[in-house]
Formats: structure tokens, sequence, C-alpha cells
């Protein structure tokens, strides 16, 4: 199953790669998600988000694959399924680096959201920039990038009429470490991206001309197969929210 989903990620990246592409190593994992949120005022009505936001169950699945070309990773998730279809969401991200000089790379990724409870919110956010993948090791990875961002949103088509199009830029990172404790196998992971001169609709959308969006999570394999997890998710001026705000998920996966 991993392969064949980590050949499907491949298969999409081949019109950037060349016949002589090197394959380096790839995983894959699908996961059930309890998300609680915790701290944070809701922009629209000023409410804690504990309060005013219902804590949902998620089903996701993830593949990464690096390449002597670079790499490329993806998920695909299911949200609120303990919530009525008509309450739903779902979200897909796919990212690449592509080496252009040495472990300088074309850096690219879409994110694609949609929210059937919040009145059909959806969002569309790329960037396309440049990135780096040099300070990596089999225990240890720091892959930085900067781009522009673009943002296509259907709230655009209600008071918020600029919204579309270019919306400044975004810095980022990919980072993680993975370590053992008395033989356990355990792996730290942070990932991070920054908003900045975001254009003026969308800075009144979203509370601000920066945001702040990221997760640092803890991973423990308790058998070849299976995994669990806490993350801890961060944002600022970001998901309808005025300031900051925060929630916990809860995993349990298995790898593919």
């Amino acid at each position: 199953m991993r392969k064949f989903i980590i050949a499907l990620m491949a298969t999409a990246a081949m019109a950037a790669t060349t016949a002589q592409a090197e394959y380096q190593y790839g995983f894959a994992n699908a996961y059930f998600d309890g998300l609680s949120w915790t701290n944070g005022t809701e922009g629209w009505n000023g409410g804690d988000i504990s309060e005013t936001r219902e804590d949902h169950i998620t089903f996701g699945i993830e593949a990464g694959a690096g390449f002597s070309w670079g790499e490329i990773y993806g998920f695909y998730e299911m949200e609120k399924l303990n919530m009525d279809s008509d309450l739903r969401s779902n979200a897909f991200k796919v990212s690449a680096h592509y080496k252009v000089l040495g472990n300088i790379t074309a850096y690219g990724q879409v994110y694609d959201y949609n929210d059937s409870g919040f009145g059909d919110i959806s969002e569309q956010n790329t960037v396309i920039g440049i990135g780096y993948v040099g300070w990596s090791s089999p225990d240890f990875w720091f892959k930085p990038f900067i781009g522009v961002h673009e943002v296509k949103s259907g709230q655009s088509d209600t008071s918020f009429d600029d919204i579309n199009g270019m919306n400044g830029a975004m810095i980022g990172w990919n980072m993680g470490m993975n370590f053992t404790i008395a033989g356990e196998k355990f792996m730290l992971t942070n990932w991070n991206e920054i908003e900045v001169d975001r254009n003026k609709d969308y800075a009144e959308y979203q509370y601000g001309e920066t945001g702040l969006n990221g997760g640092i999570g803890l991973w423990y394999d308790i058998t070849e197969r299976v995994y669990t997890g806490i993350q801890y998710r961060y944002f600022q001026n970001k998901l309808g929210v005025d300031g900051y705000g925060d929630a916990i998920i809860f995993r349990v996966g298995v790898h593919l």
C-alpha cells in the first residue's frame, strides 16, 4: 500500500524529473485525529474558540518521497467526521522541492480547504519560491522556504471583494528529528508558516497583515506499523481567529 501511494505521488512529479532520478526514501501513513480547541478569540463573535467551536475527529492519509532531484509530500484529510455531513470539511495539500543549484530548490505548495459548516467557506493558497534541503540527515532535517503567496477564496463572493490574487509572501519550514529513549522510537516535528504583507481585504478577513500557522508534534512508534502522537497546533490571525489561538490534536495511525 505504501509503495502504491508513493508511486502515485512520483507519477505526478514525473514531469519535473528525468528517467535517471534516483529514489531515496518514502513513507505513507493513514490516521485518525481528535482535535480539541483550547484558546483563542473567534474573530466574528468575540467568543472563546473552546466554547464556540466543536471538537472534532479527522481521518487523513499522507505520503512523501525523496529523489535525487528533490522531494514531494502531500496529504488529504476529511474533517468533522463526528458531525452531520453538511457540517464537514476537507483539506488537501501538496508541496515539492526541486533542486536547481546544489541543495537550493525551486519550491511550491498548494493548500486547498473547503468547509460546509461555515457557509461553504473555501480557500486555496499557492506558494511559489525557493527553498533549501541541505540541512538534513536520516535523523534530523530543517527545510526552509520563502515564496510569493497567491490566494483564491470563496469569500471573495461576499463582502471581501479583493481577497483573490496576490497575498504577499510566505516564509516557512519543515523540521524534525528522530530519537530513541530506552530503545523506543520517537520523532519530534515542527511545521511553520508565516504570512506577511497580506492584501488589504484578506488582512481584514483574517484580522491582520501578518499571520502565523504551525504545529509541534511528538510521535511514538508503538509497533513497526502502529504509531500515536500528540500535536500542539498554534495560529495567529489565521483560521478566523483574531489574535493567538491553539488546539491539541491526538493521533492514532498506521504506517502503510
